[in-house]
């Protein structure tokens, strides 16, 4: 989907948090890009105006217990600056993210917190921003081979700074003669295409020749990329819906931040997953559409 410039400006304006997803017309998926590249800006802007007080943000949380309200960044990174002030090492941090309950009840609880409601920088976003990556890739490998067109992959070519899928001959193909397509699970605003531009674009271009770039969750009008329409695929719906369909009757225990992330995990694939109230709930501060039925019906 393209949407205008002033479509784009209104959208970006009034996405704030998870719970606008529900305001707009427009596929979640895309809301969902948008707002999180939003307050990835954001962070990118103001995270070393905190990043050097970290013996403060200590010394609040041991007055306090709570962080200070002048500590104005997503869940996770709040958290990482806390644990950094407590001398915990990069590698103890990230422990910490995935294992919340081995640490006291205070912080276990203000950790767990976090970790289940920063859609950008929490363990199950990463996840899950991975995921969407690789239905992307997946959905031009199956088109590929439909039309029997060879090519190898970024892993294949063991090289630095090469394409997702790259043709030893030009094709003609989509109306374009092509030697590579990347793929991106994005959104092409004028910032986010000038920066892959600079970073993989343009030296795709210098190194092997014309090539199609895909932002699966849209763009801005009159960007050269892009949005996937070639490609005629139900993972798309996967992509830019952003549903799972939990049914109530097949409830499942475990420990909600795990059964979360394997939730994400298993997206590309399954298409109905058990129930497990708190898990949704994680998945819903991660930007899901939850969709919960009574009964299964085969």
């Amino acid at each position: 989907m393209k949407l205008s410039v002033d479509e784009y400006i209104h959208i970006r304006r009034n996405l704030n948090r998870i719970s606008d997803l529900d305001k707009f017309n427009i596929p979640r998926g895309i809301l969902h890009a948008i707002l999180m590249q939003k307050k990835v800006e954001s962070v990118k802007r103001k995270y070393h105006l905190f990043s050097g007080r970290t013996k403060e943000i200590l010394e609040f949380w041991m007055e306090k217990r709570r962080l200070p309200e002048w500590l104005t960044l997503t869940p996770v990174l709040k958290v990482r600056l806390l644990l950094k002030g407590m001398n915990f090492t990069v590698k103890e941090i990230n422990k910490s993210l995935r294992e919340p309950e081995n640490l006291d009840w205070d912080l276990s609880k203000l950790v767990y917190d976090a970790v289940s409601r920063d859609f950008i920088y929490s363990p199950i976003a990463a996840k899950l921003q991975g995921v969407l990556g690789k239905i992307g890739e997946k959905i031009i490998e199956e088109k590929l081979r439909s039309l029997g067109i060879e090519f190898k992959t970024e892993k294949e070519l063991r090289m630095q700074k090469t394409p997702d899928f790259y043709f030893e001959e030009p094709l003609e193909i989509f109306g374009n003669n092509l030697k590579w397509i990347e793929s991106k699970a994005l959104f092409a605003d004028l910032r986010t295409y000038e920066i892959y531009f600079k970073k993989q674009i343009s030296k795709y271009r210098e190194l092997f020749g014309n090539g199609l770039v895909i932002f699966w969750r849209g763009s801005i009008a009159g960007l050269p990329v892009s949005d996937g329409c070639e490609f005629e695929s139900e993972l798309k719906k996967k992509l830019l819906e952003m549903k799972i369909k939990v049914f109530k009757e097949e409830e499942v225990d475990g420990e909600p931040l795990k059964l979360a992330e394997k939730f994400v995990s298993d997206y590309m694939e399954t298409e109905v997953f058990p129930y497990n109230a708190e898990a949704l709930r994680i998945l819903r501060n991660m930007g899901f559409k939850i969709l919960i039925g009574i009964d299964r019906v085969e």
